[in-house]
C-alpha cells in the first residue's frame, strides 16, 4: 500500500431497493468489532434516555437492530450487556 492511500474495508451489502433497507451485511471480524464498539459508547445510553427518538434516526435504527439481534447471530460477550 502506498503511503498516500488510506486503508480500505470490504463490506458486502445485500439491499432491498424497494424498501431501501439493508438485509444483510458481510465483512471481516475487525470491522464488526469496531461497529459494535460504537454502541458501547454513551451513545447507546443517550438513545435509551431519549426514548429511542434521539432525532438521529440512523443511530436509533442501528441501536434497535442490535438490540433485536438474536444471540444465534452473535457471540456471547460481556459487551453485549451494554447494548
Amino acid at each position: 500500500m502506498a503511503q498516500n492511500e488510506a486503508p480500505t474495508i470490504d463490506v458486502k451489502l445485500f439491499v432491498d431497493k424497494d424498501k431501501k433497507k439493508v438485509l444483510f451485511a458481510e465483512s471481516d471480524k475487525e470491522f464488526v468489532d469496531v461497529l459494535f464498539s460504537f454502541l458501547t459508547l454513551p451513545l447507546g445510553t443517550i438513545v435509551r434516555i431519549l426514548g429511542k427518538q434521539s432525532q438521529m434516526g440512523c443511530l436509533d435504527e442501528v441501536y434497535k437492530s442490535v438490540e433485536d439481534l438474536s444471540t444465534d447471530f452473535s457471540k456471547p460477550r460481556p459487551a453485549r450487556r451494554c447494548f
